[in-house]
């Protein structure tokens, strides 16, 4: 995995008046043949909130792509805002957002909130709506056409000073204009509604284009702004209840024609704004499924994109939980809705009861000809932490879905934003927050269309992968001296997760418990880690295997690894320089606990190569 480009606050402020090093100077991950997908890394280094599923962080003009994202600040639970250009010709320009000193600008840390939507307008201006949970407009607005380090505050210029405004979504129209919807906080109603408003390049003013959608009791969500080539407005948000809630319900859409100020369902059909909730079949692309509310954390929706290709609706992408899963972001399909000209079709892309892995609250669409592409990110726990890969799902016309890994298996989450440039290439803005990295990827089209393959050898490699390679032992075979009870079974032990529902534990008595792994065949391996212990115990360390070998089967017979006497550790690490088919435990003293039982969460054999 490439490590990320780092440079301090200071130096990113230092290089606002100097160009970046070209891309040609930063590291490759896939050196791009003619045609080819690559991936290439923003000479930068972004910080732990730059994440979020709702946000535009992402725009080109000109044959220059912007990308805008949170960088760390000075001061702990913090953060800078920039803007990062890549010129046609490969070389970076940064520059941040100002603040009456002209220091950078820094914001209160707030994941999901405050993160940054950019647009050019039609003359090439930057517009920058950035960190608002709440809170008044923040705004910034470029004083020099394509310049990063140009940027003004400009927040009194915007209409309905003295709401509070969330999810700010971005888009240009086909006449130059710059468009923004977002949520705008009237609680004193308990009322937060959706709102779209306009830029005008021959005025340089803002105005409100209308109240899209209001409902008492409930909240607006935000998810995505497209301009067709008809110039007209395709407008995409969910519902929750107010004052806020992360499972979504209603996901609906309408169109807004700037030509004469009209309102239109999916069919054409004439609207009038704002739109309650559940405004009707032809605005609402995913119903209140099998007994869900406003309410609901069973049936939820959660992060949409549109895609919209000539002068029509293509599709739209989005997530949807289909039963609880106890956590917030977790347990979601991917889906796909299409209007078939009498109804809304629904499909499940990806079904997460099918999947070992899960997928992130993130999500993007792209359609060019007969080919719809889908992104999202893949992600699987262990005992090494989250795990996360970008994949795309890609289908000619109303074949199969086909799926393809994007770049490298990560290291802790990712969040992406995609978008189709004029020539159908898709440019993608890819970003793993907590190791500090933010990429440029790009996607042509002129590859096999539906290339790729199940979604099942990805979640595969995802599963078996980790820091320092490829964890061979995973779903082995596997044979255990003993069981306590019944689901606490031996492949516990190799099948990927850490949790204490999801470990070996050996019967009451055994006094030398083993568990022997049988690898599919001779690997050469670098290390095995033995995960053990018990996440409740009152006194940490007493549950953890105490003394055990590792021992390896070579062509040779079985080869002691390493002797461990004394462990209190949760994990044990061991090096290794053998070649072998398989990993034994013997096990002399199996804890500290009065209930002397081995207490194994995962053994992960580690190939070398």
């Amino acid at each position: 995995m490439l490590r990320p480009v780092i440079l301090t606050a200071a130096a990113l402020l230092a290089a606002c008046l100097a160009p970046l090093p070209a891309a040609g100077s930063t590291s490759l991950e896939q050196v791009p043949a003619a045609g080819s997908t690559s991936l290439e890394q923003v000479p930068v280094t972004v910080d732990s909130s730059n994440q979020s599923g709702w946000w535009r962080p992402l725009d080109s003009f000109g044959g220059t792509d912007y990308f805008a994202y949170n960088a760390p600040a000075a001061t702990a639970g913090r953060h800078e805002v920039h803007i990062a250009a890549r010129a046609a010709d490969g070389t970076w320009r940064d520059g941040c957002l100002p603040d009456a000193s002209g220091a950078c600008v820094t914001y209160v840390d707030d994941v999901g909130h405050n993160q940054p939507s950019i647009v050019l307008d039609g003359e090439g201006v930057i517009h920058a709506f950035v960190s608002m949970h709440g809170d008044g407009w923040r705004y910034y607005r470029a004083t020099r056409p394509g310049d990063v380090t140009s940027l003004a505050e400009a927040s009194a210029t915007l209409p309905d000073a003295g709401l509070g405004f969330t999810y700010p979504v971005t888009a240009r129209g086909k006449d130059g204009s710059a468009y923004v919807l977002v949520r705008a906080h009237r609680d004193a109603a308990a009322v937060r509604d959706g709102r779209l408003y306009r830029f005008d390049t021959a005025t340089h003013t803002w105005s409100r284009v209308a109240v899209v959608a209001s409902g008492t009791n409930y909240s607006f969500y935000p998810d995505d702004l497209q301009v067709d080539a008809a110039g007209r407005v395709h407008v995409l948000w969910e519902w929750g209840p107010w004052p806020a809630t992360t499972h979504r319900h209603l996901g609906s859409y309408a169109v807004f024609d700037p030509a004469d100020g009209s309102w239109h369902d999916v069919t054409g059909a004439a609207l009038t704004v704002p739109l309650a909730p559940g405004a009707g079949n032809t605005v609402v692309y995913q119903p209140y499924e099998d007994g869900e509310t406003i309410t609901s954390t069973s049936r939820a929706v959660q992060t949409a994109k549109l895609a919209v290709y000539g002068d029509r609706l293509a599709g739209i992408a989005y997530r949807y939980l289909t039963a609880r899963s106890g956590s917030t972001f977790t347990g979601f399909d991917v889906r796909y809705a299409s209007w078939d000209g009498a109804a809304w079709q629904r499909e499940t892309v990806l079904a997460r009861a099918d999947q070992a892995v899960d997928n992130s609250a993130t999500i993007g669409v792209t359609r060019a000809g007969a080919v719809t592409r889908i992104y999202f990110v893949a992600e699987a726990g262990g005992c090494g932490g989250v795990r996360s890969q970008v994949v795309r799902a890609e289908r000619s016309g109303a074949g199969p879905w086909a799926f393809s890994p994007l770049g490298d298996v990560r290291q802790g989450l990712q969040r992406l934003r995609a978008q189709r440039s004029v020539n159908g290439t898709d440019l993608l803005y890819v970003t793993a927050p907590f190791t500090g990295g933010l990429w440029r990827a790009t996607v042509p089209r002129d590859g096999e269309p539906g290339a790729g393959g199940p979604f099942s050898e990805i979640a595969d490699r995802l599963l078996a992968s980790g820091a320092g390679g490829l964890n061979v032992a995973l779903n082995a075979s596997v044979t255990v001296s003993s069981v306590l009870r019944a689901g606490t079974e031996g492949g516990k032990a190799v099948d990927g997760l850490c949790s204490d529902d999801s470990r070996w534990i050996s019967a009451e008595g055994d006094t030398a418990p083993s568990i022997t792994v049988r690898l599919a065949r001779a690997y050469p391996i670098g290390e095995i880690r033995v995960h053990s212990g018990y996440g409740k115990a009152p006194v940490p360390g007493t549950d953890v295997l105490r003394d055990f070998t590792v021992e390896a089967h070579t062509a040779s017979g079985w080869q002691q690894v390493a002797a461990i006497t004394g462990n209190t550790a949760g994990t044990v690490r061991v090096p290794a320089s053998v070649t072998a088919d398989e990993v034994r435990l013997s096990i002399s003293d199996p804890s500290g606990n009065a209930l002397d039982v081995a207490r194994v969460y995962e053994i992960e054999v580690v190939a070398r190569g």
